[in-house]
């Protein structure tokens, strides 16, 4: 069986599941949930794993900790130069800025200490 055959038969499966939910109204009107994992289940089903959830709602946890968790961001403002260079540097890199701001943060960091 082919991907897209696998993909097609796990959709008619999901759509048959989501039909069949007998605790939500035909008429509702779902805004928003009232808990923080409000709607995991569900996107859990959707997805197959809580793993593949945690990859597709967000960006990974850089504290080095399995799993969902916030990682604390910092904005910092750079002269044009400055940024240009680094938009270069990633590129020839094929790497994202924040990852060599963090690797040199990192660098800078170990030499003071």
């Amino acid at each position: 069986m082919s991907t897209t055959e696998n993909e097609n038969k796990r959709g008619e499966k999901l759509s048959e599941w989501a039909e069949t939910l007998d605790h939500i109204s035909s008429d509702a009107i779902v805004v928003r949930g009232n808990g923080k994992d409000s709607g995991r289940a569900l996107l859990e089903a959707a997805l197959g794993s809580a793993e593949a959830v945690d990859k597709a709602i967000g960006r990974p946890n850089l504290s080095g900790v399995s799993g969902r968790g916030e990682s604390p961001v910092r904005q910092v403002r750079l002269p044009r130069a400055l940024d240009q260079a680094l938009v270069e540097r990633a590129a020839s890199e094929h790497r994202k800025p924040s990852e060599i701001v963090r690797e040199a943060l990192t660098a800078y960091l170990g030499k003071a200490s």
